[in-house]
């Protein structure tokens, strides 16, 4: 068996009259008569190979009937045809992994950000995955997730591990995700605050970047039900703190990510400046100020309401597309472990990072309360008295030395919609779970729209469908 190695790499470290191998996919194929081109790709990019019938007659007609997605491993010589663009001159050509279903259109025929394509996109995930565009989009999340590892670790913030599984829901049942796991209905976890408090206490500052659920009925396309949530908890910090540690990681973070992922950035087409997110650069106003800013503009918003979309794009706006701050919302918004404001307890110590050109909220921080009576009293207003023993061991840290502390909480799906522009939040996952999007088959589904013969002979022969 071949050792992989991408084509990118294979291509900077070889010379034009250098043989080299190269593994890969059919994207694309031309027969002529004496000779057969191949586009053969990977995420990284794409080499034409050519194989020429007068040294191989026997492989030209093996590989006359090849069609696009059939893995091939290749020998040959790198050279450089009349256009002045590299290809490789076929001298060994083997099929590891036939495709023999008619996929039409091909993953490497369409646009696969464009939303026309979005019923073969996520209808077939598993084949569409290898469309470029989508592994771009993939693949640039993987490089800012990665560059959000680095700055917090360089910043001496401990990674921790808090559970999926849990007891506790952050704002209510009505939006959890339930389980049964061993007999206990529990959910799957929204929020990971319940668990980085007591882990700030023992490390002082920790961040997670783990999975979250939130069963989000709105179908809103800046939503989805399971996301990437990145927390971070510290010891002995303010919202001012939180607000530059927020805008550091992040500003950070994208630096590294653009310098990384230029050549997918190019194949989608998509700059991204992040300077606007850099600290200071943004306006910072109170909700009270924001607020009035919308109604003067036509927002329908009551006092003592979030911020909705339409008033997110009316502030942005207003202030020539910039990011902006948020500071103090209303604490019916907010979820109760979060302080309120000490001179109108109706407001919240949280804060708010409002992304331009309608993207939303990019960062949210917050303070948290260490009295154990003001957190009774928010529990209880939120309506989850009948359920505060299942929060008593995170109130008891109130009384076993809990400092003053707080965090911060992001999506890095929601960040890259906004940041690429992207018609949809679902081309940030792979496998995106959203209201419009069925995870378990349909009893309708067809096994075999293709009419493939080899597949229509085990339908029938182990009886499924």
């Amino acid at each position: 068996m071949p050792k992989l190695e991408l084509i990118e790499e294979v291509i900077s470290k070889t010379d034009i009259g250098e043989k080299c191998s190269i593994n890969g996919r059919v994207m694309n194929m031309r027969k002529h008569k004496e000779r057969i081109f191949m586009d053969v790709g990977d995420y990284t990019g794409k080499i034409q190979l050519v194989l020429e019938k007068k040294d191989y007659p026997n492989l030209f007609e093996e590989f006359s009937a090849v069609t696009s997605g059939t893995y091939i491993s290749s020998e040959g010589t790198l050279v450089e045809n009349n256009r002045q663009t590299k290809e490789i001159k076929i001298d060994r050509l083997e099929i590891l992994a036939k495709s023999i279903l008619p996929v039409n259109p091909t993953p490497w025929q369409i646009n696969g950000l464009d939303p026309q394509h979005g019923s073969q996109v996520f209808g077939y995930p598993e084949f569409y995955l290898s469309n470029p565009q989508r592994a771009a989009v993939l693949r640039i999340k993987t490089n800012f997730i990665n560059a959000l590892h680095e700055y917090f670790q360089n910043n001496n913030f401990t990674l921790v591990e808090p559970p999926i599984i849990t007891n506790k829901t952050l704002y209510g049942k009505g939006n959890a995700i339930s389980a049964s796991v061993h007999g206990e209905d529990v959910f799957l976890s929204q929020c990971a605050t319940f668990e980085l408090e007591p882990l700030a206490m023992a490390f002082g500052k920790v961040y997670t970047i783990s999975p979250a659920f939130r069963n989000e009925p709105s179908g809103s396309k800046r939503h989805l039900s399971e996301y990437t949530h990145t927390k971070a908890e510290l010891l002995l910090a303010n919202l001012e703190d939180l607000m530059f540690l927020a805008g550091d990681s992040l500003h950070s973070s994208l630096v590294k990510t653009i310098e990384k992922s230029q050549r997918e950035l190019s194949l989608i087409g998509k700059e991204i400046n992040p300077d606007g997110i850099k600290p200071g650069n943004q306006e910072i106003m109170t909700y009270d100020e924001a607020l009035k800013i919308t109604k003067r503009k036509g927002s329908i918003t009551e006092h003592g309401n979030g911020l909705t979309r339409n008033d997110e794009i009316i502030l942005t706006e207003h202030l020539g597309q910039k990011y902006v701050w948020v500071q103090f919302p209303p604490f019916t918004s907010e979820g109760f472990p979060y302080k309120r404001h000490p001179e109108n307890p109706d407001l919240s110590m949280t804060c708010d990072l409002i992304a331009p050109h309608g993207a939303g909220e990019m960062v949210g921080v917050a303070e948290k309360i260490t009295d154990s009576e003001e957190l009774i009293k928010n529990i209880i207003e939120k309506g989850l008295k009948e359920d505060i023993k299942e929060y008593w061991n995170y109130i008891l840290l109130r009384h076993y030395g809990l400092p003053p502390h707080g965090g911060i909480g992001a999506a890095p799906e929601r960040i890259l919609y906004g940041l690429l522009e992207l018609d949809h939040i679902r081309l940030t996952k792979p496998w995106p779970r959203y209201p419009d999007r069925k995870i378990r088959a349909t009893r309708q589904m067809e096994l075999n729209p293709w009419k493939d013969n080899r597949l229509e002979e085990l339908i029938k022969k182990y009886e499924i469908g």
